[in-house]
């Protein structure tokens, strides 16, 4: 019998063995779009467009694990990498700090050597460079709002399961109201990634069955047809919102 931790081990005692009263981790919708009317592109479209899915599921997990302030962890390469099941070597751990230069230069952390670790600390969702600050702590006037993601992303291995348009368009999705329209021709407009990456995104998330969608006829006056059909979609299953 193996005596080694597994991801799974890893994953849990990450999660759950520093506060077990939490079950999301919260994430500014600035990390998505720009907080102004018509959106643009967030931080979320530069990980989109450079395919770093993996980049992608290392920041999402530091937001889950360094969770209260100063909203830092230091954790040794390896075990970031054994968490994400990638296998346990030295190329991994070289793969792992590359991807934490790679956030710290698009300004989401920044980093300082604690032993034989980096010291991971939070920068705000949006890419600015400015201190991090707990989506809700922010002030009313200028708050953006925020949305959470489960534990179960990372419990249950959907950060395996989900490709990178399927993992994008979910968070998209849980930053909406339930019943929400995502027509993928705005996706640039809104949230700087094609067109492409919508419609796969919304079509892995529908074979996965965690989305579903209803059809809403309505007029359309110079449509040939008169009417125009929409998708209003709702998140299922163990990541929908509760």
């Amino acid at each position: 019998m193996s005596v080694v931790a597994s991801s799974s081990d890893t994953i849990r005692e990450l999660l759950l063995g520093r506060s077990s009263r939490r079950s999301s981790v919260p994430i500014a919708r600035s990390f998505l779009q720009e907080p102004r009317p018509g959106g643009g592109p967030g931080p979320l479209s530069r990980f989109v467009v450079t395919r770093r899915k993996r980049a992608l599921d290392l920041y999402l997990l530091m937001h889950a694990v360094a969770s209260s302030p100063p909203f830092d962890v230091a954790i040794p390469a390896r075990v970031w990498a054994r968490a994400l099941e990638m296998p346990s070597s030295a190329g991994s751990a070289v793969q792992i700090s590359s991807t934490i230069s790679w956030l710290e230069a698009e300004r989401l952390i920044e980093t300082s050597r604690v032993g034989n670790s980096r010291r991971v600390v939070l920068l705000a969702d949006d890419g600015s460079g400015h201190p991090y600050r707990h989506p809700a702590a922010e002030p009313r006037e200028t708050r953006a709002g925020y949305f959470k993601l489960s534990f179960d992303y990372w419990l249950d291995r959907w950060h395996r399961s989900l490709d990178l348009p399927a993992t994008a368009v979910l968070l998209i999705a849980l930053s909406l109201p339930d019943r929400f329209l995502l027509p993928q021709h705005h996706g640039a407009k809104w949230y700087g990634v094609s067109r492409d990456t919508i419609r796969r995104g919304l079509r892995s998330l529908q074979k996965m069955g965690l989305l579903s969608y209803t059809t809403v006829t309505k007029p359309a006056p110079l449509a040939p047809s008169g009417t125009t059909v929409d998708r209003l979609y709702s998140l299922t299953g163990p990541l929908k919102p509760r």
